[in-house]
């Protein structure tokens, strides 16, 4: 019974609570952010987008991985970003703007992806009768009702009380942190046996994606010619997967437990890498690596 109601309604609710805490951060300004300056907002939003899934897939291929693994990488590589994204970007001296934007953006756009990945992939690799039990437009308003209206709320209280809501972002930042690490420790737990036989091999598999994320993100902004703050925002942003937002949708929407384990797994690796990544970008060596070059000015022709 107990299990039961965590998963019916204590996750859920905790994950709406985690998108009011995004919308205190977000206002209309971030999302007008894309018309003023496209080129980062358009890489980051294809990347975690197209890029992820795409990534996520290849990644299984390559190592040929077992079905329920399969399923569950595929799970998470649909829900992109996250709760600490926004943050790490800030502390380690990124574009926090593209950052919040990207938020804000990918929150309404995931309502719609996450539903045709995750049965895609179920299909594809569980087989039709596991994918076919599986309500997509029933998914789909399940993952609107935990993320817009709670977003939009958020978003209106910081446009009517920008100083209760900046309070509150920082209370709910907290309570992010307690109910992220409560969501990895349950989802290992719903699933013990997974968890008991597999997890060196998961904690494996979650630290090479978590990298292969970050430099596939870094090198993406690189080739898109973007200034150092935002290929690292950019990193950060394909790096640092939704891992509760996984972990809610396995347990609550799908009644699948053993699609959260590997979620479990990643959500604790990328907390290790964040804390790195911060670490690393307030070091000297970090503020030496996210200066542009110095390019000395251009002198006008001088005529006598």
């Amino acid at each position: 019974m107990e299990v039961s109601i965590i998963t019916r309604i204590v996750t859920p609710v905790g994950i709406a609570i985690i998108m009011f805490g995004m919308g205190l951060s977000l206002s209309l300004e971030d999302f007008r952010r894309v018309w003023v300056s496209p080129k980062p907002i358009i890489v980051g939003i294809i990347l975690q987008i197209v890029g992820l899934p795409l990534l996520g897939f290849a990644f299984i291929k390559v190592l040929n991985l077992n079905p329920i693994l399969a399923a569950s990488i595929m799970l998470l590589s649909a829900c992109p970003g996250g709760a600490i994204t926004n943050l790490v970007s800030f502390i380690s001296k990124g574009d926090a703007a593209l950052s919040v934007s990207l938020t804000g953006i990918n929150s309404i756009i995931t309502v719609l992806t996450i539903p045709l990945i995750t049965t895609f992939s179920l299909h594809h690799f569980l087989g039709g009768s596991v994918g076919e039990k599986v309500n997509i437009t029933l998914l789909s308003l399940g993952i609107i009702v935990i993320t817009i209206p709670p977003l939009l709320f958020g978003m209106m209280i910081k446009a009517r009380t920008a100083g209760f809501a900046q309070r509150s972002e920082r209370l709910v930042q907290k309570g992010t942190i307690f109910f992220i690490l409560f969501l990895a420790g349950f989802a290992c737990y719903s699933d013990k046996q997974i968890f008991i036989n597999n997890y060196k091999e998961l904690s494996l598999y979650a630290v090479e994606l978590s990298i292969l994320s970050l430099f596939f993100g870094g090198l993406a902004g690189r080739i898109a010619g973007l200034p150092r703050k935002q290929i690292l925002t950019l990193a950060i942003e394909v790096g640092l997967h939704n891992s509760a937002m996984a972990i809610v949708i396995a347990l609550s929407f799908l009644g699948m437990t053993s699609l959260a384990v590997f979620a479990a797994f990643y959500l604790i690796v990328e907390y290790v890498v964040s804390g790195i990544i911060m670490v690393i970008m307030n070091s000297p060596i970090g503020i030496k690596l996210i200066r542009e070059p110095y390019s000395p000015p251009i002198k006008a022709d001088q005529t006598n």
